[in-house]
């Protein structure tokens, strides 16, 4: 081969070795399926339950559990206990949390400060009876992104497991005949609410799409499912149905991880936030 000709394959290499380098570097950088960034740990569709986690007969209970009223729970959340899959209507449910087994958020939002993420946080840690969310410092440690978008017809917020994070929405925020401590815990629901979808739960408002209760216009308790600060004097408080979910929810993660096994035991226990203020009566790593 000729000098020249060797200078230039000697330059398209490096160009392709840079390029790899470079590809590398910004897959390092940005971490994820998503040039915006709101999205760094890849969605978890799997949907298989793990089964060495509960026996059998609790399986069937925590089912058992989500069904709550006839308003509550999802019926389709009944394979968790027989043919071991997390689905909804024949879908498996997705998650964004990483195979470390800890769902990290960064929160970007104007409209959802901070502290209220990291009570957000905080309270499904609680629930959990263990360490499954984290609020980070820093972009890069994120498995997903809190931020907030201009147009969205009729949304607060969302967690569309498509890249784009949790969003929410301000322009849609309508806080009419609320006070101030209405306001502040419909704000931190929709917050716990869309971090629940994160996690792997859907809705709980009956049926085998969550639906019923929306359909109906009846509220309940369940944040997961329709729910109104003027309905909720207590503040937005946990109920069994939410602990269930959440149990059968982290079996189905990349991590399988034993949460809230307490719902067994402990049926009356509850976490609550009311007007910037955490309590719970949930005991500690269960």
């Amino acid at each position: 081969m000729h000098r020249s000709g060797e200078i230039w394959m000697a330059v398209i290499l490096g160009i392709i070795f840079l390029g790899i380098i470079g590809f590398q570097v910004t897959q390092r950088v940005i971490g994820g399926p998503n040039h915006h960034y709101y999205q760094r740990t890849k969605t978890d569709n799997r949907g298989i339950i793990a089964r060495n986690y509960y026996s059998q007969d609790q399986l069937k209970t925590l089912t058992a559990i989500t069904h709550g009223s006839q308003y509550h729970g999802n019926t389709s959340l009944d394979t968790a206990a027989t043919t071991h899959s997390y689905q909804l209507d024949g879908k498996p449910l997705p998650n964004i949390v990483g195979k470390d087994g800890v769902l990290q958020l960064y929160n970007q939002s104007k409209f959802m400060t901070t502290k209220m993420v990291l009570d957000a946080a905080s309270y499904w840690n609680h629930i959990a009876g263990s360490h499954i969310v984290e609020v980070v410092d820093r972009q890069s440690q994120s498995d997903e992104v809190i931020h907030d978008g201009k147009n969205q017809r009729g949304v607060l917020g969302r967690q569309a497991y498509n890249g784009q994070g949790i969003m929410y929405y301000p322009a849609n925020w309508h806080v009419a005949n609320l006070s101030a401590e209405q306001q502040n815990n419909w704000q931190e629901a929709a917050l716990i609410h869309e971090i629940g979808h994160a996690l792997g739960i859907p809705h709980l408002g009956g049926g085998p799409l969550g639906g019923n209760a929306a359909s109906a216009g009846v509220y309940n308790m369940d944040f997961m499912g329709p729910w109104s600060p003027s309905k909720s004097d207590l503040g937005v408080r946990s109920t069994t149905v939410d602990a269930a979910a959440l149990a059968l929810a982290g079996l189905s993660w990349q991590h399988p991880r034993k949460l809230a096994s307490w719902v067994l035991t402990n049926p009356t226990a509850t976490v609550t936030y009311n007007d910037s203020v955490l309590a719970s009566t949930i005991p500690r790593g269960r």
